[in-house]
């Protein structure tokens, strides 16, 4: 699944409803998709601290730098970037099953102590028509994708956990992220026996949007 993620004003609002101590720190999300080689915003955790992602990835970076926030909660923000590295011919890795991430070499160690959720408004697909599928919560304006990240040298690289779509996702393709709620975040990150059941709760239902009709041209 080669996901594309996406960030609304709405999410924003839903953000801070599920970490209000997080007010007057996330800073405004640019619009548009997440893809490989793109800072993504990300909230990550692992068993001696916390280490997460921002939306203030921009002016971290260009000065060579991490800008942590952290919440009372024991959320923490900072950017990461999407994908691992030096895998098939150089191309990045961006997705992990849920089904054997804790068995497969390359993310068993991420799985046991350096697990993230990323937030998000959405993401997209493209259906066998080649047009573009977006799915979204039908009741909250955010959703939390299950990640994991390792560090690549001086930088912290993240994927994202994915299981076999549910019956909302399975039109359009066969896998889907494993979505977190808000309640389980906190867990997730930071506790490995609830993160381990948690890899296979049930997923929730999406509501799948076409935001454009595919159009096609007769010619004589």
């Amino acid at each position: 699944m080669c996901g594309r993620y996406f960030w609304t004003d709405d999410a924003e609002d839903a953000f801070l409803e599920d970490f209000p101590d997080l007010a007057g720190v996330v800073m405004r999300l640019r619009a548009g998709d997440y893809t490989p080689g793109m800072s993504a915003p990300a909230i990550a955790a692992d068993f001696s601290g916390i280490a997460g992602a921002a939306g203030a990835a921009e002016s971290a970076e260009s000065a060579g730098g991490v800008e942590n926030a952290r919440s009372g909660s024991g959320v923490c923000m900072e950017p990461l970037l999407w994908g691992f590295p030096g895998f098939d011919k150089g191309r990045l890795l961006i997705n992990a099953r849920a089904e054997s991430v804790k068995d497969r070499p390359t993310f068993a160690d991420s799985f046991a102590g350096r697990r993230c959720a990323l937030p998000a408004a959405g993401f997209y697909e493209w259906d066998k028509k080649k047009e573009k599928v977006i799915f979204t919560l039908p009741d909250r304006q955010i959703l939390y994708l299950a990640g994991i990240y390792r560090p690549y040298g001086a930088e912290n690289r993240f994927v994202v956990l994915t299981r076999e779509a549910n019956a909302s996702m399975e039109p359009v393709h066969d896998r889907m992220p494993l979505i977190l709620s808000g309640e389980e975040v906190v867990p997730w990150v930071s506790d490995a026996a609830k993160a381990g059941d948690i890899l296979t709760k049930e997923l929730p239902m999406l509501k799948a949007e076409r935001p454009y009709e595919q159009i096609s041209f007769e010619f004589e």
